[in-house]
């Protein structure tokens, strides 16, 4: 504390009260003040106190000492102002480091023993100091002798540098060319290193209209045996499944938000529903298309293609996300057209995949022509020509599969009846449950494969792994029979698919009609447009 001898300083002590006065004397042990005076009894000053050093809480300086208050106005102050403040801040050089005292100074102070303070002489001597000349140490600057000197000990070869990078061709290569006079670029243009605004592929030139591929389509309803629910082998498979395999455990669907149950339709009682809903109230299948369309786009926009952080940022330089359509039955290719129809809408990448359709369906027929004149691609030809546009032909990824092969009131084997239709749908479906795309499949109805009535599955190598079930209007008592055939796999910690229901405009006055529709009789969705179910046991 020497650097305050002879300060006029303010000792605040630990009992609170605070003692000024100039210190005369101070060491590891005791401080003396002159002319003291006490916040206790401001009225009295004391000649000299000593205070021991223990009792001192902090001490703040109120008046220099005489010494050090004739340095801090030299006569050519005037001349420039530096803060002390950044002066304080930095620590002294060596470059300026005070000059020692003179006799004299340390005469003033009465004691030779005392330095002062150290750094107030490091801000005087740089106050004192002149200013510094620029002009004349620029002109002092030989920048020409010092460049030659770096070229002249640059033995770095052009190719080498950055600048030989930038080439397109090699020095010596460029030589010889022009020897011959030709011309050659050398560097890239400032347009030729960016990225571009809007990348570019193949995506205007996909697709055929639906009128050129019609002759060559076959017509599904010519070999269709069996009607809703059954048909063809999948009654056989029931009659065939063993009773050990059927377990014990019973499934359900609940709600995810207050866990109440919700029920199931056979596929019988859904078209009936969907019937009585167009005969008696006038909704018809077109307006429940397009409702579904309107909801499930929405679900698929915000929760699997980003949402609008993504699709509504116009400075995003990416192309726009691609969704991928597997059309097969006609009530679910008609959604799935009306799905894309509202995606392609929306900025969304949309290409169909056709192999089988019926060309008596008018519904069909007129979502197709829907889709495509908004600007959906459709594909009616071979599985390859398909694999090859989504993996080479387009810089956009494939971000989601919706598949709509089957649906609740179709079968597989009745709508590829021909063998290289089989083919090409086990091909198909293999794609899909690779594991490159398993994780990207939304099934519509019930996953492709499996029968919506019984949820027993026919044949093993034609069931589509999706990640996401969409129940429309009401969900499938297949569904859970699927999970207690073992078809479909249930994980409590972990559900392997995600089930949404969505609401398809089916009026709630339907399930008064008839005595077997009431359980249905509540309003499935009051302020949302899907529910989001868990399967429970």
């Amino acid at each position: 504390m020497t650097e305050f001898l002879y300060s006029k300083v303010n000792l605040t002590l630990n009992d609170g009260s605070s003692s000024v006065g100039v210190i005369t004397f101070v060491d590891s042990i005791q401080i003396t003040l002159r002319d003291a005076v006490n916040t206790k009894d401001p009225l009295l000053s004391l000649p000299s106190i000593t205070i021991p050093n223990s009792s001192v809480a902090d001490i703040k300086m109120i008046q220099l000492p005489p010494s050090l208050k004739k340095k801090q106005k030299p006569k050519n102050f005037s001349d420039f102002v530096v803060d002390d403040a950044i002066l304080f801040a930095s620590k002294p050089s060596r470059s300026s480091t005070p000059k020692p005292k003179s006799s004299g100074s340390s005469k003033s102070t009465g004691r030779s023993d005392i330095e002062p303070n150290s750094d107030l002489d490091v801000v005087g001597d740089i106050k004192n100091e002149e200013e510094f000349d620029f002009q004349a140490n620029l002109a002092m600057f030989d920048k020409k002798s010092i460049f030659d000197n770096f070229r002249k000990n640059d033995h770095t070869q052009l190719n080498d540098t950055l600048v030989g990078q930038n080439k397109i061709e090699n020095i010596s290569k460029f030589k010889e060319k022009e020897k011959e006079k030709e011309k050659v670029k050398m560097k890239y243009n400032n347009n030729e290193m960016v990225l571009d605004s809007m990348p570019k592929d193949k995506w205007d030139s996909i697709g055929t209209s639906l009128g050129k591929q019609r002759t060559d389509t076959p017509n599904s309803d010519s070999a269709r045996v069996g009607g809703v629910g059954g048909g063809g082998p999948g009654n056989n498979a029931i009659r065939q499944l063993s009773q050990e395999k059927i377990k014990i455990r019973n499934y359900g669907l609940v709600n995810s938000i207050d866990l109440k149950p919700v029920q199931t339709a056979s596929p019988v009682q859904l078209l009936e529903i969907e019937k009585l809903a167009e005969d008696v109230f006038g909704v018809s299948s077109t307006m429940m298309t397009e409702t579904c369309a309107a909801n499930l786009s929405k679900l698929i926009l915000d929760s699997c293609l980003g949402g609008s952080v993504r699709l509504s940022n116009k400075s995003n330089h990416n192309l726009p996300p691609l969704v991928l359509l597997l059309i097969g039955s006609g009530r679910c290719g008609s959604r799935a057209f009306a799905i894309g129809r509202y995606l392609s809408n929306h900025g969304v990448r949309v290409l169909a995949f056709v192999t089988s359709f019926d060309e008596s369906d008018f519904q069909l027929n007129q979502q197709w022509r829907s889709f495509e004149s908004i600007g959906g691609k459709v594909i009616t030809s071979d599985f390859e020509e398909l694999v090859d546009i989504v993996e080479n032909q387009l810089s956009t990824p494939l971000e989601l599969i919706i598949d709509a092969l089957q649906g609740y009131d179709d079968h597989l084997e009745d709508i590829f009846y021909k063998p290289e239709d089989q083919r090409v749908l086990k091909r198909l479906i293999s794609w899909c449950n690779a594991p490159a795309n398993s994780r990207k499949v939304m099934s519509l109805d019930i996953p492709s494969g499996i029968d919506g009535g019984s949820g027993i599955l026919p044949d093993g190598n034609t069931k589509v792994d999706c990640r996401w079930c969409i129940s429309m209007g009401l969900p499938l008592t297949g569904i859970l029979l699927a999970y207690k055939n073992d078809v479909l796999t249930y994980d409590k910690d972990d559900q392997e698919i995600t089930h949404y229901l969505i609401d398809v405009g089916i009026p709630n006055k339907v399930y008064q009609m008839k005595p077997n529709l009431r359980k249905f009789d509540r309003f499935w969705f009051s302020a949302e447009s899907c529910i989001k179910l868990n399967v429970a046991v």
